[in-house]
């Protein structure tokens, strides 16, 4: 992982925490005993963010402009409720204003299964 996509994962959890009013951790920082203790992997298999409760994760894509999200970059993020067996673990997608989302996604968002929160490149370098 570059720097740059380290760093909107950080970004990417500040804004999460003030949209939701509970904080956001980068799933790296999280303690193993804490994993283990909530029932989730001990290594993110597709989980770059959770919140305080781990009642709520994010995926976090920093893609260039003109690049699609395909379900295959989501797909074992979008399988984490079963593997940890947590039917309503919320789900959000944390990405950069310009990468676009393919229809498999679109659709999945629009059910309502996975949540788009989309932040602007220019403001996070500016950041």
């Amino acid at each position: 992982m570059s720097s740059l996509s380290a760093r909107f994962e950080y970004y990417s959890a500040i804004h999460l925490t003030k949209l939701h009013k509970v904080c956001f951790y980068a799933y790296k920082d999280i303690p193993i005993s804490h994993k283990l203790y909530a029932g989730f992997p001990l290594t993110d298999k597709g989980i770059d963010l959770i919140d305080e409760t781990f009642s709520h994760i994010g995926q976090v894509k920093y893609y260039g402009p003109r690049s699609k999200i395909h379900y295959g970059k989501l797909s074992t993020f979008l399988a984490t409720p079963i593997l940890v067996g947590r039917k309503h673990l919320q789900l959000t997608l944390v990405r950069t204003h310009h990468s676009k989302l393919h229809s498999d996604i679109h659709h999945i968002v629009q059910r309502g299964d996975l949540k788009d929160v989309t932040l602007c490149a220019r403001e996070f370098l500016r950041y």
